[in-house]
């Protein structure tokens, strides 16, 4: 990744949208490994009608919390 880095940008401060599109490899990293260290940790959000998940009562209007990556890997490797 550093090699492509410094093929791509050289010594340059700024790094250009013609830039950013060379950078394959280095793109493909932080798809991989941005679900594990995610820019936003928590997310809320209202609940708009009552609602039961797995037997639990949820009453309208609750926040309820989200972490992002709990709800990545939840999806991925299942329950």
């Amino acid at each position: 990744m550093l090699t492509e880095i410094d093929d791509v940008v050289g010594d340059k401060t700024f790094i250009s949208e013609e830039d950013r599109t060379k950078l394959k490899y280095t793109a493909q990293v932080i798809k991989e490994t941005l679900p594990f260290y995610t820019p936003v940790a928590m997310t809320t959000r209202y609940n708009v009608k009552e609602t039961y998940v797995d037997g639990f009562r949820i009453p309208k209007g609750t926040e309820i919390a989200v972490s992002s990556t709990l709800l990545y890997f939840t999806m991925y490797f299942g329950k």
